[in-house]
């Protein structure tokens, strides 16, 4: 990946459902020349999009990247699928003929279009004609009157930087059908909700993993519910382990597994359970984080790698359980040092989560930061990253099994 930070950010509807990304592109700051935009996003369709894979970072739906100009007339969106690739115009972008041109052409052939702020200009009002979506700023207080003229005009509006409960609930008022932001990972808090029983189960069973020095501690955990064995075996006779022959007991799948699998494995399930109501991309975000914390770990410190994964994947239990982080973790037996993590401190653990939520924000100073407070450069994060996320795209069968 180079001296470049790539990032993406979800965009959801109304019904919490993620329908397309938001790519982010950065030069990493050890780099003494600064990049035009032309050259950031061809940078960003040639590393974030060749070398990591557009399927990969797409998660197969659209992602938008930011396109000059000079990107749009020299034909570079074309050379990707229209039903993957979506391109953010600026909203102060001239509409000269060219231009007009190419992006009723690009439309043409399938690929959506939006125009990133809103302006009062001549050139603005061209550019409306030939995109099928604006992004607003939720934060601007003159939102209203300024969205007024423009939302006839197109066939969506999508609120950005949209990051508590209260601005989705403002967007949604406005009329916005496509929200981009991290609202969904901050918990809506419902007073005395009780977990399923199937999570219950999943957290008791979770418990024993996690104190487990060998497999014989597992099985038992396991066999004794017929659910759980039936998962587990359907999980491991999967396309995506590729083996010969079926597996038919608990106890080889085990072995084949082995603890650290088990246990990430039946963390995930707990929060896919525990989670149905909630957006599916929260799951997501969680399996992301973990898996990123546990690449970081295998630079760092392999033997937390476990830690490291759970720090990740329970950073948004309060969102999925409905209830304060305190609540949630009360449920859990954890390390001190993990729990004081999530619980926000200053700590090892803390600061880690500090740096992949400033990797999803885009915060790529603070990213750099705080990588290099751990050791770590932009080329090992961008790579620890890249395969978190092809292991998302294959371990998320688990969510729908």
């Amino acid at each position: 990946m180079g001296n470049f930070y790539v990032g993406r950010q979800p965009i959801l509807d109304r019904q919490y459902k993620t329908i397309a990304y938001r790519l982010m592109f950065e030069q990493a700051t050890d780099d003494g020349d600064k990049l035009s935009q032309t050259e950031k996003s061809a940078q960003l369709l040639v590393h974030g999009l060749m070398d990591i894979g557009l399927q990969e970072i797409s998660n197969n739906l659209p992602v938008y990247i930011p396109a000059t100009r000079e990107l749009l007339v020299r034909g570079a969106v074309s050379e990707f699928p229209h039903d993957l690739l979506g391109v953010e115009l600026d909203a102060d972008m001239p509409a000269d003929d060219e231009v007009l041109a190419v992006c009723a052409s690009l439309r043409q052939q399938g690929y959506q279009l939006m125009l990133n702020g809103v302006r009062d200009t001549l050139d603005y009002e061209m550019l409306l004609e030939v995109v099928d979506s604006v992004l607003i700023d939720i934060r601007d207080d003159n939102l209203t009157a300024k969205i007024q003229p423009v939302r006839p005009r197109v066939k969506q509006l999508i609120a950005g930087h949209v990051d508590t409960q209260e601005e989705h609930e403002r967007a949604t008022g406005l009329g916005c059908g496509g929200f981009q932001g991290y609202f969904f990972c901050r918990p809506q808090i419902v007073e005395g909700r009780q977990l399923p029983k199937s999570s219950l189960g999943i957290m008791q069973a979770l418990q024993e993993v996690m104190s487990a020095e060998a497999i014989s501690d597992v099985e038992g955990v396991i066999v004794r519910d017929v659910t759980l064995s039936y998962r587990l075996l359907k999980h491991i006779n999967s396309a995506a382990f590729g083996l010969r022959s079926s597996v038919e007991s608990v106890r080889q799948a085990l072995g084949l597994l082995g603890l650290a699998n088990i246990r990430q494995w039946l963390s995930v399930l707990l929060l896919a359970e525990a989670g149905q109501d909630k957006p599916l991309e929260l799951v997501r975000v969680a399996m992301l984080r973990g898996k990123i914390l546990e690449g970081i770990a295998e630079l760092r410190k392999p033997e937390r790698k476990a830690d490291y994964f759970l720090l990740g994947l329970f950073s948004v239990i309060d969102a999925i359980l409905g209830v304060s982080m305190e609540d949630a973790l009360a449920k859990l037996t954890l390390p001190e040092d993990l729990y004081q993590g999530l619980m926000a401190s200053e700590n090892e653990y803390g600061r880690l989560l500090q740096l992949v939520r400033s990797i999803e924000q885009g915060e790529w100073k603070q990213v750099d930061a705080l990588g290099r407070g751990f050791g770590l450069c932009c080329g090992d994060l961008m790579g620890i990253h890249s395969r978190a996320l092809h292991w998302v795209g294959e371990y998320a069968t688990l969510l729908s099994e």
